[in-house]
């Protein structure tokens, strides 16, 4: 796990520690193991070696939820079309380190265990001694010297090395120290590389590293073939296809290519109406009982068009286990009505983000009338107290949420219950007052606030136009708004024309979804606690400067800002969970202190289902790609009721 001591100077190892997660030693167990009976017949066959020749020689052991199961089924689920994340989430959640099911540490995955030196420079990974690819190949630190040496640092594939992999302005290097040991060396302390590997990104490396495949696509090894491959496969050229066949959507639509994880692409998708995946007969996981994991013989999904379908199938008992698109706020009601007919049971689906609508106004905004509005901590406060909240609740929420800033969850190290609630209540006379305070006294014939130049105060507001339950929302507080002398107008907007107006820093003011709930999910992704982004919409200027200070729309931000972003990049060469959270919390004193954005209510727990004959789903988890749901709570231990 992360260590939380912050002693220096210490070796950290996650073999240390595993007992008490859901993650356990093999080293209590004997060394006997069993394995499905659908590949009884091919060991018997010869076609396939026996289960003790397929495992590593220290299997990772995994801690049922509820029970050691029962082999066998199929788990049915929905997708929507060739961009969905689905099959990242949910069969092809393998990396080095990975989170624990809670999202308190991470535990070892392929890496039987990792030792960080005590500056957070250095992360040597030992890999699991015999662990094979599903084609039978062995796993090892070769694997992942091809994919440093062949395709992060070939500019061709890489023309620019993803920055959870730069520290000190350098590319991290990779070293071989064994054939079952690397060491991932950075030229400064990366105290966030551990975290983000276990993200969506970790699973990039194994995929790339399967040399075994990939070579036969890459031009240093097959110059004189990888044309007319790229180009029977509807390649541009030999980068596009290797980059294919790693890369996250496109990697599922090969049939052929190795992979680690409990399940193997059987039928890809291709513009099918189902995609299918068989078990792979090599996965290096076992229960306690020492049965080769998955139980699960396969697991098949429904392409279907849009997010209704995917309801649809729920409630008519076509889905055996998923909460996306089956966990928004308007869904629910369907959901929970309808469990005896869909033959399912609810689990809790936790948003990680702590608000369901942030409103940003842009202090950087090119218009010097709203960014002196925007910039006034007055108006912004004012607007904050004109909000119904408890309104708001009823007619958009379903009475699931509660008023609430921009702010971390209850039971999280960095929750702070005055930053939570500050200027949530609804009061008009508090609004206005505010507002007087702002310099804003004076009001057109309608009652509209007006500038010094007598000019109304009037902006619009940004809103994805996939975001329905925001746009409604939004219509209301143009109401509430509008009672106290603010002209607002609601500006639905394609997500693509959102992001080019932050990058040019041409955005007036924009509505998200946000805040980072969980404590992990604040450290990798705190754009709505300090301007380091384009994201950061309420001060997007700040935001660029933070990431290059020359960009042309970058704009330097005052002293306390700085000193804010000058704190987190403090917290990403932190080499302690300890002090990463303390620095963590300082910087939020300030997020507290200025007040960057205005928040209307906790995003509510969502659902998701679970079929009755379904096992070991754990009752709760969080839900956000960041986590990358449900794949932590260990989808390879999850089994039916064979009766």
């Amino acid at each position: 796990m992360i260590d939380d001591t912050g002693l220096r100077p210490r070796v950290r190892s996650f073999a240390l520690a595993l007992a008490s997660s859901l993650l356990i030693s093999t080293s209590a167990f004997a060394q006997t193991y069993s394995e499905a009976p659908a590949l009884d017949a091919q060991v018997t066959a010869g076609t396939l070696p026996p289960v003790q020749a397929r495992l590593p020689k220290n299997p990772l052991v995994v801690q049922p939820t509820e029970s050691v199961g029962q082999y066998g089924g199929t788990w049915r689920m929905a997708m929507i079309g060739s961009s969905d994340s689905m099959l990242d989430r949910t069969i092809g959640y393998t990396r080095l380190v990975r989170w624990d099911p809670a999202w308190t540490k991470i535990v070892p995955d392929l890496a039987e265990s990792v030792t960080e030196n005590n500056n957070a420079t250095e992360f040597v990974f030992k890999l699991r001694e015999g662990t094979k690819w599903s084609d039978g190949t062995p796993f090892t630190a070769d694997n992942i010297l091809f994919w440093y040496n062949d395709i992060l640092m070939n500019k061709d594939i890489t023309p620019a090395v993803p920055s959870w992999l730069v520290s000190g302005g350098q590319p991290v290097k990779v070293v071989k120290r064994g054939d079952y040991e690397v060491a991932f060396i950075f030229a400064a302390p990366n105290g966030l590389f551990l975290p983000t590997m276990a993200t969506i990104a970790g699973s990039d490396i194994i995929a790339g590293s399967a040399e075994q495949y990939l070579k036969q696509f890459h031009k240093k090894y097959n110059p004189d073939g990888v044309a007319a491959l790229a180009k029977a496969q509807g390649a541009a050229d030999w980068v596009q296809l290797i980059t294919n066949k790693i890369i996250q959507p496109n990697r599922w639509r090969d049939a052929k290519r190795p992979v680690l994880d409990p399940w193997k692409l059987d039928t890809p998708y291709s513009g099918t109406s189902q995609v299918v995946a068989a078990r792979n007969p090599y996965y290096y996981k076992v229960d306690p009982a020492g049965h080769q994991l998955p139980y699960i013989d396969k697991v098949a999904l429904d392409v279907v068009q849009d997010p209704q379908a995917v309801v649809l199938k729920a409630i008519n008992g076509q889905i055996d286990m998923q909460t996306q698109y089956l966990d928004s706020v308007d869904v629910r009601p369907v959901i929970v009505q309808n469990q005896q007919q869909g033959d399912y049971k609810l689990f809790i689906s936790q948003p990680a983000w702590s608000n369901a609508m942030l409103i940003n106004l842009n202090q950087t905004d090119k218009n010097p009338t709203l960014r002196k509005a925007f910039s006034n901590k007055d108006f912004r406060i004012g607007l904050s107290y004109a909000i119904n909240r408890d309104e708001l609740n009823q007619l958009i929420y379903a009475g699931v949420a509660q008023p609430y800033q921009g702010s971390p969850r209850p039971n999280t190290v960095l929750y702070d219950d005055g930053m939570a609630h500050q200027y949530t209540e609804y009061s008009v006379d508090r609004a206005n007052q505010h507002l007087d305070a702002a310099g804003l006294t004076k009001k057109d014939a309608q009652g509209f606030r007006l500038d010094s130049e007598g000019n109304r105060i009037s902006f619009p507001i940004d809103v994805l136009t996939t975001m329905p339950l925001q746009i409604d929302a939004l219509e209301r507080i143009k109401v509430y708004w509008a009672a106290v002398g603010i002209d607002m107008q609601v500006r639905p907007v394609e997500q693509s024309l959102a992001f080019a107006r932050l990058q040019s820093n041409d955005e007036d003011a924009l509505v998200w979804i946000g805040g980072g709930g969980y404590d992990l999910l604040g450290l990798l992704d705190p754009k709505w606690y300090v301007p380091f982004s384009k994201e950061s919409s309420y001060a997007t200027a700040w935001g660029l400067y933070y990431q290059n200070p020359s960009d042309p729309h970058a704009e330097e931000p005052p002293a306390i800002i700085k000193k804010q972003q000058d704190l987190y990049r403090q917290v990403q060469t932190a080499s302690s969970l300890k002090e990463q959270m303390e620095l963590m919390k300082q910087v939020l004193a300030i997020t507290k202190d200025q007040f960057y954005i205005i928040g209307t209510n906790m995003d509510p727990d969502k659902v998701g289902v679970v079929k009755n004959n379904m096992h070991n789903v754990p009752a709760s988890m969080p839900n956000t790609f960041f986590y990358v749901t449900p794949g932590p709570t260990n989808p390879e231990q999850y089994y039916f009721s064979q009766n």
